[in-house]
């Protein structure tokens, strides 16, 4: 099968982030809950990659079929909220460069996102992804509530430390 990569989806940081937050909330999201049933309940799968076999198939973290069929990759030697953030990234793909497009009248077929990808591309999964596990109003009122500790935060939403200041500082909390 061909797959194609993505292109960039042209929303703006704000877009994006708003876009991550309404797509958490359709799927009754709420923040530290586990992502496995709602990869399952978009009809995906999710595939753990043993380390020494990771050159042995595609370097693609997630493979797009079709509507409601993809796979999401994760590497065996990464933790918890590492893995998080991935899953989440990776949804930033499925709807941004697969579902938008085809939403848009630019169709896509089948997608690869590659493991070590760059540019605007992974940006655009990796607002995704923040305003997916950490919306920003809620994000907002957790701060607050929580005087402002990161830790705390991370915590509370199950991401790293580093995910929440860096969130932190896109909402100009810091």
């Amino acid at each position: 099968m061909d797959y194609s990569a993505p292109r960039e989806c042209g929303l703006s940081k704000a877009e994006v982030d708003s876009l991550a937050a309404r797509v958490a909330e359709h799927l009754s999201y709420r923040p530290g809950q586990d992502l496995d049933p709602i990869v399952s309940k978009l009809g995906g799968v999710i595939r753990i990659q043993d380390i020494l076999n990771f050159n042995a198939v595609s370097s693609g973290s997630i493979r797009v079929q079709g509507m409601n069929r993809f796979e999401i990759f994760l590497a065996s030697h990464t933790g918890p909220t590492r893995d998080r953030f991935t899953i989440a990234h990776e949804l930033g793909h499925y709807f941004l460069h697969y579902v938008y497009p085809n939403q848009t009248g630019r169709p896509v077929q089948h997608l690869e996102a590659q493991r070590y990808g760059t540019g605007r591309v992974e940006w655009e999964a990796n607002w995704f992804a923040a305003g997916f596990l950490m919306p920003a109003n809620l994000f907002r009122e957790y701060f607050r509530t929580l005087g402002g500790s990161i830790t705390l935060l991370a915590n509370e939403f199950v991401v790293s430390a580093e995910a929440a200041g860096i969130r932190c500082q896109v909402l100009g909390l810091s």
